[in-house]
């Protein structure tokens, strides 16, 4: 017989456990507020909102024997047990998803090798959740329509790429909009682009890179094939068909290249797309991209590396000044835990403003995905990383002492972004060609390549949501976006 209980924590029921009953409340306690109006009877109604819901479940415990019955009931406790409320789906709802952990204890009255007794499941989200939609924006009309089959409104998250650069556009549904920027009045201010791309390498040559032996790289030495690409990548190079990196005992060793900016930048970004995978955890690597000044002097670096022999965790670091001067280390980490940034492929950042700098990494999964995020700013208060002019880019791939390398590292693109002063009647483009917007209507983040962008925001703004049945979004021009998805899960009461 069908369990009442089809899973709970992605764990079907126990074959043990016989679910004799579950009440599901069809709707959760409705909370109404209002307020006093003085002189008058009664009160102004304010808003309704649901409460929690309660999940009672009868269950009876059959356990092999007597003397097993203890054991069998820590198994039904492991599969009870969570940290944080888990997905549980009801036979009698199987398309619907509700959120639920235990509240309240589990007495059980015990008869030889049964067991039997009520459990309380307490959903906090009380609504029920179904099927998730992917909706590919039609891009070649102002309307792309929205069916949500659920009998509730529900958020969407919208993912765009732009087309061009703009100054402002809206997203919108019948009665909310989503606008960034400011409208702009062509006879006051022009459009500028105030963060020109002055190097965009996609890496599929070397032509307008330098390779460099003699020249230096932290605690370690040039060795090996040299730097070499694919065609659409950059990576150590090969000798008689096997990655070479050269040798050197209990050193960094591997080859480097060079890049000159065509001109030097005060202010900037740059912006590396790397892939950095081990399929053993004995092995160990490291990318490493500097940018000096045009003496050739480290004004910093950033890095991907691993060293630990026994793991699998990458660290990302990002540092100011070379490592024999005096210098400051902005970041160091192997994320929100060890092993975050394994299998890493994603975008590793660096820029400055003034004496503020700022750093960035995050995976890459999908087109507007960024999921392992970390960024940290600081302020040069000691004024010695903010005067020196960046003219050069040095890239540098390296395995260490005699431990087998990494088996996938690589650079896929380097970009560097001129940050110019603001001029008078002149605006900047509030986005450019190729960026990434990420909207969550639920949780009210918005992304733009990963980092946070809610100050595009227009005062008046409101999170999108999509009623049940049919409706749709319109954006104010098609032709500013290249492409754009609208993901939403259907609610249920």
């Amino acid at each position: 017989m069908e369990s009442k209980i089809l899973s709970f924590g992605g764990v079907p029921t126990p074959s043990f456990l016989i679910v004799e009953k579950v009440d599901l409340p069809p709707l959760a306690s409705s909370i109404v507020s209002g307020k006093d109006i003085p002189m008058k009877s009664g009160k102004l109604f304010a808003n309704q909102k649901f409460d929690s819901r309660t999940i009672p479940v009868d269950l009876a415990l059959i356990a092999p024997s007597k003397d097993e019955y203890q054991e069998t009931c820590a198994l039904m406790a492991e599969w009870l047990y969570s940290k944080k409320p888990q997905p549980i789906v009801f036979s009698e709802r199987p398309d619907i998803t509700y959120m639920a952990i235990l509240e309240g204890g589990t007495d059980f009255t015990q008869f030889r090798e049964l067991g039997r007794g009520t459990i309380n499941l307490i959903c906090h989200d009380p609504h029920g959740f179904g099927v998730t939609r992917n909706v590919a924006m039609d891009l070649t009309k102002e309307l792309t329509p929205i069916i949500n089959q659920g009998n509730m409104e529900t958020s969407p998250i919208i993912d765009l790429t732009i087309n061009k650069n703009v100054t402002d556009f809206f997203i919108a549904t019948s009665d909310r909009y989503y606008y960034f920027g400011e409208p702009l009045d062509p006879t006051e201010k022009t459009p500028v682009d105030l963060s020109p791309t002055i190097m965009n390498d996609g890496c599929s040559t070397l032509q307008n890179w330098l390779q460099v032996t003699d020249w230096s790289v932290d605690g370690g030495v040039l060795r090996g094939a040299g730097v070499s690409s694919n065609g659409f990548s950059f990576g150590q190079g090969s000798t008689d068909g096997k990655t070479d990196y050269g040798t050197a005992s209990g050193l960094w060793h591997g080859s480097s290249a060079v890049y000159s900016l065509d001109q030097e930048v005060q202010d900037f970004e740059i912006e590396a797309e790397v892939h950095f995978q081990a399929t053993d955890k004995k092995q160990k690597g490291r990318i490493e991209l500097y940018f000096l000044d045009s003496s050739n002097r480290k004004l910093g670096k950033m890095a991907i590396r691993d060293y630990d022999s026994g793991l699998d965790n990458p660290i990302f670091e990002c540092r100011l000044g070379a490592m024999n001067e005096f210098n400051r280390q902005i970041q160091n980490t192997y994320g929100d835990k060890k092993g975050v940034f394994k299998n890493f492929h994603g975008v590793i950042r660096i820029g400055r403003r003034g004496r503020q700098w700022s750093t960035f990494i995050a995976k890459t999964d999908g087109i507007n995905d960024y999921t392992a995020r970390r960024h940290k700013s600081i302020t040069d208060t000691w004024n010695k990383f903010s005067s020196s002019k960046v003219a050069k880019i040095q890239i540098h791939f390296a395995a260490y002492g005699n431990d087998p390398a990494v088996d996938q590292m690589r650079i896929d693109n380097i970009k560097v972004d001129e940050f110019l002063p603001k001029q008078t009647g002149k605006v900047d483009y509030l986005f450019k060609k190729n960026d990434k917007l990420h909207i969550n209507c639920e949780t009210g983040e918005i992304l733009r390549n990963g980092t946070d962008a809610t100050n595009t925001l227009y005062i008046g703004s409101q999170a999108l949501k999509f009623p049940k049945g049919v409706s749709g979004v319109t954006v104010s021009d098609p032709s500013i976006f290249s492409s754009g998805t609208v993901r939403f899960t259907e609610r249920w009461l």
